[in-house]
């Protein structure tokens, strides 16, 4: 398999991050590994990027009106009538699924909540979004929430897709990856994420952004492997 033109190496995307690691005074060591390269992982489809992006934001409302005690039953049926307006409910995970049929602890309402971080990379990649802004704050929930609740249903939201060139999808995931060890390593040593990194936001984008591009060949959203 040739590459084109536009393919960067893996090294050449590396080297590319570590750049603007510099730049924003980010911690970074030379010899962690270079990730993927467009010919070794598996690009999903923008239908299964958007299936996956609906279930987990309407998880994710319905885990928030557990977490605030609001209508709890009422919350419940209306997010399954939502899943079913979409057509994804059978597209739901096992995580998912437990929010669902009650079976969820209060810890996994609040795992879930933070899941917003590791959907946003996917409205990213399905140019929803701008741009994967630096990961010191939370994402615009209310954005968040407007990319799905704007739509009737599954071809309207897939309309205003364009999904990116795997190569961008890549160059994030490369940074994600150098973010992430910069954080875990500040963690280890006792000191805050450093240049103001926000290590719950970056690790919940590098696990959306691993499930992206498959790293781990598991295609499990609920386990996503986010070694650094």
């Amino acid at each position: 398999k040739k590459k084109g033109p536009a393919m960067k190496s893996a090294e050449e995307r590396k080297q590319q991050s570590i750049a603007l690691l510099k730049e924003q005074g980010v911690p970074y060591i030379e010899h962690l590994p270079v990730i993927e390269t467009a010919d070794d992982v598996r690009l999903r489809s923008a239908e299964e990027i958007a299936r996956r992006a609906i279930c987990c934001l309407i998880t994710i409302q319905l885990a928030c009106d557990l977490q605030n005690q609001q209508d709890v039953e009422d919350s419940r049926l209306f997010m399954t009538g939502l899943l079913d307006r979409f057509g994804v409910r059978l597209f739901l995970t096992e995580k998912e699924k437990a929010i669902f049929n009650g079976t969820a602890t209060e810890q996994d309402w609040v795992n879930m909540v933070w899941k917003y971080e590791a959907y946003w990379p996917l409205i990213w990649a399905l140019g929803l979004v701008d741009s994967l802004a630096f990961p010191d704050q939370i994402c615009d929930c209310q954005k968040a929430i407007e990319v799905v609740s704007t739509k009737a249903t599954f071809d309207e939201f897939m309309k205003d897709v364009q999904l990116r060139p795997i190569d961008d999808i890549l160059d994030e995931a490369d940074l994600i990856f150098r973010y992430d060890w910069a954080c875990v390593d500040a963690r280890i040593k006792g000191e805050p994420a450093p240049a103001g990194l926000n290590s719950e936001v970056v690790y919940e984008r590098h696990w959306g952004l691993n499930w992206l591009i498959d790293v781990d060949g598991q295609n499990d959203w609920d386990h996503v492997s986010c070694n650094t």
